[in-house]
Formats: C-alpha cells, structure tokens, sequence
C-alpha cells in the first residue's frame, strides 16, 4: 500500500535547458507540498521505429496505484509518435488526476505562460524604445496554438500604438530555422520590403535570421532590429546577443504543480513566491547590454553535457566478462555523472527483468521480451547479492525507506526493441539533478547489456555445440567421445572409493527394428536410457558407447553398491516390458570390466567391456530359453511383486512344469542370477522398506515377507550386516 505521497512526470529530455527548467519548478513546489517526484523520461527521438518503441515500453512500468496524479509536459517531445503513444496511454490506462504544461486541445487541463501579453511586450519595446513603425512577424506554423498566441500579442501591440500591419507583414514558419532564411531572402531580393524591425517567435528563427541577412551583407540592428523569445542559452552566446523574453518556465512549472494539487487534494496550494519573466534587451534591437558570457571552461562543459562521448567507459563495460562483473562496474563509474556535491545523497540501481538474456528462435525470427517488464525484477546490488522486488512496486524496497521528498528518474533500458530493464537514479533534496552525462552513461548500460547478451548468447551456441560432439543425439547421454576425460575425471572425485564400469546390451534389437521400423528401435534405446538414468542414484554418468550398448561409469565403497545398481536396472527392466510379446522383447545383458580401478587408461576400459557386451549380444537365445522366456519373465515379476509367497525352488518348477537342473540352468542363463538370489532379495528389499515406512512389528514384518521370526532375525542379520531393528534406527535402504 502506499505510504508517500508522490506524482509521476512524463516528459523527455530533462537536461535540455528549458526543460530542465520547467523539471526544477516542478521539484521545487512539489518539495514544498510535501510531495516525492517519479520522473518517467523518454529520451532517444532518432526516427527509428524499434528504438522509440523500446523508449516507449517505460511507459508499461508506471503503476499509478504508487502514485497521487500526472504532470505531462508534451512540448518537450519533438516527436509527434511519442506523443500520440502517450496520450493514448494516459487516456485508456490512468485513472488519476492528469494536468499537461502545454496549449491545445488535450484530453487533461492545460497549463501555459501568457504569451500572448509577453510578446506583446517586446512588440511595444520596439515602438516605443526604438521608435519602430514597420515591424514584421516570424512565428511559427499556422493553427499552433503557441504560434497563434505569440501572433495574437504582435497584432495587440500594433493595434494598441495606432500602427498600420498587412498580412504580408506576417509570416507562418517553423519555430526552426529553414522560413527564417527563406524570408531573409525574399527580404534582400525585394520579394518583401524590408521592415524596421522583425520579431521572431523564437530564439533559434531570430538566431538563424540575423545570420541569413548576414550573409546577405545586411547589418543587425544597424539596418534592421530583430528580437526572439523564450531567453535560451544560445541567444545570449550568439553575435550579437539576441534581444528576448526570458519567460519564466520555473514559475510555469510551480503553477502546473500548484494545480494537479489542488485538482488532488480540493485544497489551495501554499504557493512559493512568484518568479516573473523578464524582457531582456540586448544588441539585436539596438539596446546596449552587459552579457556575462560562459568561460571556455563553461563552454566546454556544456559540449559534453550535449555531446559526452567516453571510451573508457564503453571499454570498461565491454570487458566485463559476466553480469555480476558488469553491475559492479557501473556502480564503480557513477562518479562520471555525479556532481561532487550529489555522492552520498544519490542511489542508484540497474533493475533487469528475470528473462533479460533469454531469447529464443521461431522459426528464423530471434524473440524477446519488448513489451512490459517480468512481474518479478532482479535487483544486484553491489556487493553481488540478488534480491528481487515486484515490478509493480517500481522502486526496490531500500529506496522506499527515505522519508524527506526525493526525485527518482526511471530510464528504460533497452537495445532497440529489445526489453532489458530500466535504471533507477533517485536524488534526495536536491533540484539540479538530470544531465546528459547520466543519459549517456545509460546507453553505454544499454549497449554494455546488449553485449553481454549476445557474449551469452554465443557461448551457450559454442557449449551446445561441444555437448552435440560429445553426447549422443537420440538418447542425451554422453558417447564415447570423450570418455577418457570423464574416466580421469572420476578417478580424480573418487577419493576413498574405487571406480567401477558396468556395461549393458540389448540383444535382438535388430529384430525388433526389421520387425516394426526404426521408430520402435529408437523408442526402446530412449526408454532403457531414461531407465538405467533413473536407476542411477549416486551421480553415476551413463554413456551410449554403440548402436545398443550402454555404460555407467561410477564410484562404488562396496561390490554389493554395484550388484544393487545392476540388479536395480534387471528388475525395472522386467517391469517394463513384462506385458510385451516375445517377438517384441529385447534381452538385456550385462558385463563388469574386473578391477576398474587400477586401470590408468579409460580407453582400455571403455574397449574391453564393449568386445563383452559385443559377444553377449551376439549369442542367440538357446531354443528352450525362447520357449519359456515369457513364463521366466513373469515368474520373476511376480517374485519382486509377491515376496511374502512360498517361493521354494519345487514351487517355481511346478510353476512351469520343468525340472529343477533345467530351471536352474535356464533361469541363471536368462537373468544372470539365481532364482535363489532373487527369492532372497525380494524378501530383503520388501522388509526394508517395511522397516522405514511402516510401524509394523518385527514379527508381523517377518511374516509379510514370508518369513518365521527367528529365521528372518538371522537372515537380516547375515545378509544386511545389522538386525533390524539396528537397520530401523539409523539404516538407510539400499
């Protein structure tokens, strides 16, 4: 819930000199009210569509429940698109109070300075101080209110002083600089007669007309006067220095201020003392002025607030190898944009959505995050620690703890339309606050980021590339390819125990394949291979070492790990294909390579139990273990299924109608074990888990597993190396 009292400001370009101004009066009066200011700046208006749309998704980041109403200031856009976007926004999305500093027919209350009595001021400051009496008008284009406003007081003035004016003594331009040095010509080749004086709507057409009649050979104000408007920083530096109307864009700003107030909260706004423009006259008019021109060392400074360009800093964040590297850095670099007088009252944050890096492929299209942020944002600070915060909080929770009004600027961080996050600089009781040495210090963030990515990007390219030559496609388990490395690896983790290397096969697997098609083939080698993984429980690495040959390469502390894995896989093995025709089955065979752990060479290793498995695999089924294969299989199914049965040897081989020799010589043929054994461990593995999971006493245990008491006490105990009740307390099952 909300706890502050704040409003938000869309404008852009906050360090342009008028703006700025305009951004201080906001800070100003709002301080003074009590209220916190969230500036949401829009900055790069390069035409290009995928730039102005990453520029533009800021504007999914403002939840207007953090905030009490809008300042929108629409003049200091240049681009008629931005404006639209936001104005749309504004109207479909925010439910607060809106007030625009501007003219216009706009969805929200306007404010705006009266220009209309200001330019008639320098008008009559020119009839009656120069006694001028043919005074052409420069404003700007036709049906713009400030243009018509600006024109409305120049036909005030002339009307007011009894002076004749025709509309060939008024010119629409483009508040730029092209109509001005096209009416400086039609004034020098007589198209126009040239008039005592002209007034220009703004600085940079006033500017650009004296420097076109001076190409021209015409002198200012020697032959003609020529005035501006709005008391810009070039008017002053220019030769000569141009007479205009230095309006108050500070007071401006404060009213605006004063009114969202009121339109908040139905109270009067305690206002700061009224700061009023002024006309100031200089050489362009004919008047004499003292202008306190900038130093070289001023001047310099000002270039790089336009212009800041730092090697050093692009280097600095291209080199950062990862991204905790290069979020330090930036917080190691924000001395480049900070006034002295800022360190320690400024906090600043790189605030990325959890899938900043993540793009992927559609078809040939590359994707990513463009539109809005993650609900969760990822916040490092600079010690390397993550904390994430909600993106509809905006601000992480260490900066929501200041108490005292404070300014936060959110600039969104993006390459083109590509969405990383957004940078978070807030400032406390301070008002000279955006320079561009902080919005270019954020776009080298940007294309730091956009590196970075792409860094990431073709690293995880090359890393799948590496596991394509060294695992197997079909399968996902690693080939043989590098097998030696993995075995010199093991050995190096192995530590107190030795490794061990079991092989396994399926035989009649070509069969399968001329029978049903590769498709079942490849069906069969997923399955056993997701298997033998899922039996694997202690970090084992499992490879596909031929078309169906399989190894699992581990670390074994006792032969009975090996038999329990091995046997582990026998039995799931059964389990998954006990309910397939004989036609459709394969046989599973295995191999261990005797004393794996004194080999040196995993090569010789991984050679010796292939040729096994390759001469298991090759050996057919004799005909009487084709004949009772299925009977086999589901007998021992059952066995695993059912321990607590009577499974004597004399029940099994009634069971299946045979011999016990033969059922002996074929079960040991078909499973590699005994029917013995695998009685016995049947009984074993269900009292264990009986022990673990159950209450049950050992007597009624004993008899759920098909036991007496006493011999399974003894059983337990020779086969397990504790009693039960020992195996209950602190066992583990196998």
């Amino acid at each position: 819930m909300k706890q502050h009292r704040r409003i938000g400001v869309i404008m852009a370009k906050a360090y342009r000199d008028l703006n700025h101004l305009q951004l201080c009066g906001i800070l100003e009066q709002a301080y003074a009210l009590g209220y916190s200011v969230y500036v949401f700046t829009l900055t790069a208006e390069n035409g290009d569509p995928r730039t102005m749309a990453g520029e533009e998704n800021l504007l999914n980041l403002i939840n207007f429940s953090e905030l009490d109403g809008i300042l929108y200031l629409p003049y200091t856009f240049s681009a008629d698109t931005y404006r639209t976007c936001i104005e749309q926004f504004l109207q479909q999305r925010c439910p607060l109070p809106v007030v625009a500093i501007g003219l216009g027919n706009l969805f929200c209350p306007t404010i705006w300075h009266d220009d209309r009595a200001e330019f008639r001021e320098i008008v009559r400051h020119l009839i009656i101080e120069h006694g001028c009496q043919r005074i052409h008008c420069l404003t700007g284009p036709e049906g713009d209110n400030v243009a018509e406003q600006r024109l409305a007081g120049y036909r005030d003035a002339m009307e007011e002083t009894g002076l004749h004016y025709t509309q060939k003594d008024i010119t629409y331009g483009d508040f730029w600089m092209y109509r001005a040095q096209m009416l400086a010509k039609e004034f020098t080749d007589g198209t126009l007669t040239m008039p005592d004086a002209v007034v220009c709507a703004n600085d940079i057409m006033a500017i650009s007309l004296c420097d076109a009649l001076a190409e021209r050979g015409i002198s200012v104000p020697e032959q003609v006067r020529i005035t501006g408007y709005d008391g810009t920083l070039e008017s002053i530096l220019h030769v000569p220095p141009i007479t205009t109307f230095s309006t108050s864009w500070r007071q401006l700003a404060r009213n605006a201020m004063c009114f969202l107030y009121e339109t908040i909260t139905g109270i009067p706004a305690q206002r700061l003392p009224v700061e009023q423009g002024i006309l100031s006259a200089r050489e362009s008019c004919g008047c004499q002025s003292t202008v306190n021109r900038p130093n070289a060392q001023q001047l310099d400074y000002q270039r790089l607030e336009d212009n800041m360009t730092d090697c050093n800093l692009s280097t600095q964040f291209l080199n950062a190898g990862n991204l905790s590297s290069f979020i330090q850095k930036t917080y190691n670099m924000t001395y480049l944009f900070l006034k002295p007088e800022q360190c320690g009252n400024e906090q600043f944050n790189i605030c990325l959505c959890e899938d900043w890096d993540r793009t992927q492929m559609d078809g040939e299209i590359q994707t990513y995050r463009t539109t809005g942020y993650s609900d969760q944002m990822i916040l490092i600070n600079y010690d390397g620690r993550r904390t994430t915060f909600p993106s509809s909080q905006m601000v992480p929770d260490n900066a929501l703890a200041v108490q005292q009004p404070s300014v936060t600027f959110f600039n969104a961080l993006h390459f083109q339309d590509h969405c990383f996050g957004y940078t978070i600089l807030m400032l406390r009781g301070m008002v000279d606050t955006f320079n561009p040495h902080y919005l270019h210090f954020c776009h080298e963030i940007n294309i730091g980021l956009e590196f970075l990515s792409t860094q990431n990007a073709l690293q995880s390219l090359a890393y799948r590339r590496y596991l394509s030559q060294i695992r197997d496609e079909l399968t996902g388990l690693y080939n043989t390819a590098n097998f030696a490395q993995q075995w010199a690896e093991q050995q190096n983790k192995a530590q107190q125990g030795t490794l061990f290397l079991i092989g396994f096969t399926l035989s009649g697997m070509h069969r399968i394949k001329e029978t049903c098609g590769s498709l079942v083939w490849d069906r069969y080698l997923v399955e056993f291979s997701d298997l033998m993984r899922n039996c694997c429980r202690n970090q084992e690495q499992c490879f596909r070492a031929d078309e169906s040959a399989f190894f699992i390469l581990g670390t074994q502390h006792s032969e009975e790990e090996q038999q329990t894995l091995i046997q582990r896989i026998a039995v799931q093995f059964e389990k998954q294909y006990q309910n397939t025709s004989h036609v459709l089955r394969p046989r599973l065979h295995h191999a261990i390579v005797p004393d794996c752990g004194a080999l040196e060479d995993g090569t010789q290793a991984s050679e010796l139990l292939l040729e096994q498995l390759r001469s298991l695999s090759s050996s057919p089924l004799s005909f009487s273990e084709q004949m009772h294969y299925d009977d086999l299989a589901a007998l021992r199914s059952e066995i695993y299924q059912f321990p607590e049965r009577d499974w004597s040897i004399a029940a099994c081989c009634r069971k299946l109608s045979i011999s016990p020799s033969y059922f002996h010589r074929i079960y040991r043929s078909t499973f590699g074990v005994s029917c013995t054994q695998d009685i016995l461990k049947s009984k074993l593995d269900h009292a264990k888990k009986l022990l673990l999971s159950t209450t049950d006493t050992l007597q009624i245990i004993a008899q759920k597993c098909g036991y007496d008491y006493s011999h399974f006490m003894r059983t337990f105990k020779k086969e397990v190396g504790m009693t039960p009740t020992e195996y209950r307390r602190g066992g583990k099952e196998v």
